[in-house]
């Protein structure tokens, strides 16, 4: 089974072997994170092997993993997380592609349970106040959470690279800010910033009856948008609202194109992409370039609109 990786996630996210890559029942975020990790299982000889490898992308669900060895769909495999020496069984879900170092598989937890990856993935259904969502660690227990950022709190974000979020295992406000590493394998942190005032939500103006649906915010996110038909592309965005967000390419977009885009993107960083749809083009002819508005497909709208092979 090869083909668009995201196809898998959508596959191992659905409720049940029901769903499939053209009709997904997406119920988490996906967080481009890589988590050394160790398979075991048996051949088809029987015979038991152990082999070293990583995460590509995690979910509540599953995850994406690079392993130097040939697996076959529908195998049963232990998957050890080499830090923790936590476990979880797994099954192969299928192989996406072959890369130098080794083949891409989609996997699926089969006790969903177990929180591999320590991550706690808020459901989709709580997300519809969200401009841009991140995954951010508490500086003070190294908690790491999928946070939805609203529009207040994106500027927060943008002007700090931290924000105060209430931590469930402190029990307190907290600075939480990005991460990428196993805690073993960071830096020694810094002095953490004196606490900035509480940031006040600001009024809104007057709206007019052609306003559009959600609140735009005016920034300078910088962005990575995942095409179907071309390389993912690193650019700067200037708005972002609940609803979507803009931004301008040299590359040609028909309306109703899937994208998928992670909004703030930092490279060598966990980022979370999220589905999207091209509801907006036009043509700068003087620039040789087309702008986009993007709207962001909601959880009940990717069952039926979701990046397809």
């Amino acid at each position: 089974m090869n083909g668009d990786p995201r196809s898998f996630f959508y596959f191992l996210e659905g409720k049940g072997m029901g769903a499939t890559p053209s009709r997904p029942a997406r119920m988490t975020d996906r967080v481009a994170l890589a988590i050394q990790i160790r398979i075991f299982g048996s051949d088809l000889e029987g015979r038991a092997f152990s082999e070293e490898a990583r995460t590509l992308e995690v979910s509540r669900h599953g995850a994406m993993i690079l392993v130097n060895r040939n697996l076959t769909p529908l195998e049963e495999i232990l998957i050890r997380r080499e830090r923790t020496g936590k476990e979880a069984p797994a099954q192969i879900v299928g192989q996406v592609r072959k890369e130098p170092d080794g083949f891409v598989y989609g996997v699926r937890f089969l006790d969903p349970s177990i929180n591999l990856w320590e991550i706690n993935f808020v459901p989709l259904s709580e997300s519809d106040r969200a401009v841009c969502r991140t995954l951010l660690e508490c500086a003070k227990c190294q908690l790491r959470e999928v946070i939805y950022l609203e529009e207040f709190e994106v500027e927060v974000y943008h002007a700090n690279q931290y924000i105060y979020h209430a931590c469930k295992r402190c029990r307190e406000s907290t600075i939480w800010k990005e991460t990428a590493y196993e805690p073993s394998e960071r830096e020694p942190d810094r002095p953490l910033p004196p606490p900035p005032p509480p940031p006040s939500e600001p009024t809104p103006a007057p709206r007019s009856e052609n306003e559009r649906q959600h609140t735009r915010i005016n920034c300078n996110l910088k962005a990575c948008i995942r095409y179907k038909q071309y390389e993912d592309e690193v650019l700067e965005i200037h708005d972002v609202s609940r609803g979507g967000f803009g931004f301008r390419t040299q590359k040609y977009l028909p309306p109703g194109t899937k994208i998928e885009a992670a909004i703030p993107y930092s490279p060598g960083m966990a980022n979370i992409f999220v589905p999207a749809e091209i509801v907006r083009q036009r043509h700068i002819e003087a620039e040789y370039i087309y702008e986009y508005g993007a709207a962001y497909l909601k959880h009940s709208r990717i069952h039926q609109s979701g990046i397809k092979d």
